[in-house]
């Protein structure tokens, strides 16, 4: 991993990397290019994360000496050298909006709404 002068870090991108983000996010090679770009620039890290979200990164990171980027849904995997190796989809439940009615978390949506008697107005 360098630094430019701005203090930016920078990564390098394997060829398997780019294969897998165009495999994977089904984009052309010019797409994924930018895609890689993108994520490698943008991504949020570990400490990005609270409770669920970062304990499951913290036990990707545990697994080499590697870190993880989360970028639109995907993960990328990023060696001790600054070289992304990989990248594939975070699970579904990753980074889900959660609801809460004051400090108490809402665990169904829908029945809550339904027993509250809250309509959603786009439905109407």
């Amino acid at each position: 991993m360098t630094q430019n002068a701005a203090g930016v870090s920078h990564y390098r991108v394997t060829h398997h990397a780019l294969q897998r983000t165009q495999e994977r996010a089904e984009l052309k090679q010019k797409q994924s290019e930018k895609f890689l770009s993108n994520a490698l620039e943008r991504g949020k890290t570990l400490e990005d994360f609270i409770s669920r979200e970062r304990r499951y990164l913290q036990a990707k990171e545990a697994n080499g000496d590697c870190r993880v980027l989360v970028y639109r849904s995907f993960l990328f995997i990023i060696d001790a050298a600054g070289q992304c190796i990989t990248m594939y989809a975070a699970p579904e439940w990753f980074c889900k909006a959660r609801h809460y009615d004051g400090k108490v978390r809402i665990g169904n949506l829908k029945k809550y709404m339904r027993f509250n008697d809250i309509y959603d107005e786009g439905a109407a």
